[in-house]
């Protein structure tokens, strides 16, 4: 059984002269995916109508959703109990249809035959090991990462330093959660969650702008922010081969 859990892929496939197929895998479906997830279909949807293509987004994860992540995930109160795959492509159901597929896939990723091959990923999981199977995993292609603690976040491409990317993959503390301790009890939620979602999907779809033969179609820069304090710093590596 493929696994997809908190990840996005996209892969090209060539149907004919006009007629392109991309695929995405997104591993996770919690605080970071579930936003990504709602601001990519709209947009990637009318990408698909203009470009003549088709887009199939596979969303990997195995939670259910509980009260507390309606008040910082992108769930309805009448999605607690339901999974968290099945709550989100379901919300999404209308956006179906020629152009744009979404697969619910309700397991974690945990080793190379639980992902599709695609050309791009986004991991936006609290798991050490699954980022670190996507970077190092041809089945990714292009991939990203994004991780977050309250108001700041990081956002890691290909183009990230080495030291960068071992925070996350080597260093980084087992399902923490996008919110600090005491914040979703308290009243103090931040939207770190949010902001790193709307880079993940603007890096989607310029990604696949430039997959279409757009030229010029920058990506967003490996960076950590804070949406009250702005760019922390560009994880990309220096001379000095540390952080800009």
């Amino acid at each position: 059984m493929a696994a997809e859990s908190q990840i996005w892929s996209i892969c090209l496939d060539s149907r004919g002269d006009d007629d392109m197929e991309y695929f995405v895998n997104i591993i996770g479906a919690g605080g970071i995916a579930s936003w990504v997830l709602h601001g990519l279909v709209r947009p990637a949807r009318r990408f698909a109508q203009a470009t003549g293509s088709r887009l199939t987004i596979r969303v990997y994860d195995s939670d259910q959703v509980d009260e507390d992540n309606v008040h910082h995930q992108n769930f309805r109160p009448s999605d607690v109990g339901k999974s968290k795959v099945d709550a989100l492509c379901g919300e999404l159901a209308e956006f179906q249809g020629e152009e744009v597929t979404l697969v619910a896939c309700e397991w974690d990723v945990r080793s190379e035959s639980d992902i599709e091959e695609a050309g791009l990923t986004v991991v936006a999981v609290d798991s050490p090991d699954a980022r670190d199977l996507v970077t190092k995993s041809k089945k990714s292609g292009k991939w990203a990462i994004c991780t977050c603690a309250g108001d700041s976040f990081m956002f890691l491409t290909e183009e990230s330093s080495k030291q960068a990317v071992s925070m996350v993959t080597e260093n980084a503390q087992k399902g923490a959660s996008c919110q600090l301790p005491g914040a979703i009890s308290e009243g103090k939620i931040e939207a770190g969650n949010m902001a790193v979602a709307a880079v993940a999907q603007t890096w989607v779809l310029r990604s696949l702008r430039g997959m279409s033969g757009e030229e010029g179609a920058k990506v967003p820069v490996s960076r950590a922010e804070s949406t009250v304090l702005g760019t922390l710093g560009i994880m990309t590596d220096t001379e000095e081969g540390g952080f800009q």
